[in-house]
């Protein structure tokens, strides 16, 4: 396992041009972890990829997570045929009224409204999710118990190695996290 990498700037451009020229350095990004840090909000990149042996299929992920105190949950995940099988058996699915994030992806929320708001407010937000329908986009708490942290987590079941890929991906969990703690990057100054 390589270690993990922090990377801390002031803008967007100044933090990726720091993790290109890291990747750049890279002998493979087979399991890749670093920690980007731009005002305040730290995002969690992990990239793993295994190949498996003998008999065994390898897996790729692609990860970013950020822990974010807020009262939302929401799970949206691609919409399948097994998904539509189990919204006849009763699982319950929001609809945002987008016809296209609607049809995208299975959606589950403890707040319709504000769920709707964070998503359709920012049209980059929306335009993001449907060029990335094949992935799981959760905030929720890690674990059952009650001090468990509520984490913002996308997860692709595909090493992104694109670098502006990447980017974009970022750049949607940072707008998400100014819109759901925008005091947070303040209290990480004080």
């Amino acid at each position: 396992m390589h270690p993990a990498r922090t990377f801390t700037a002031a803008t967007e451009e100044a933090l990726w041009q720091q993790i290109q020229a890291d990747i750049h350095d890279q002998d493979d990004l087979f399991d890749y972890t670093a920690e980007l840090i731009q005002a305040g909000y730290h995002v969690q990149l992990d990239i793993d990829v295994d190949f498996g042996s003998g008999f065994e299929g390898g897996t790729e992920l692609t990860t970013l997570r950020a822990v974010v105190p807020t009262p939302l949950r929401f799970a949206l995940h691609e919409q399948t045929w097994l998904h539509e099988l189990g919204k006849l058996l009763g699982l319950s699915d929001v609809e945002l009224g987008d016809t296209a994030l609607d049809a995208a992806f299975v959606i589950t929320t403890n707040d319709e409204a504000a769920l709707r708001r964070l998503l359709l407010e920012t049209p980059t937000v929306r335009d993001t999710l449907l060029r990335y329908a094949d992935f799981r986009f959760i905030l929720a708490p890690d674990s059952t118990h009650d001090a468990a942290e509520t984490a913002l987590t996308f997860s692709r079941e595909t090493a992104l190695l694109d670098l502006s890929q990447l980017r974009e991906l970022y750049h949607l969990m940072l707008t998400l996290l100014q819109r759901l703690a925008p005091n947070s990057a303040d209290d990480a100054a004080a």
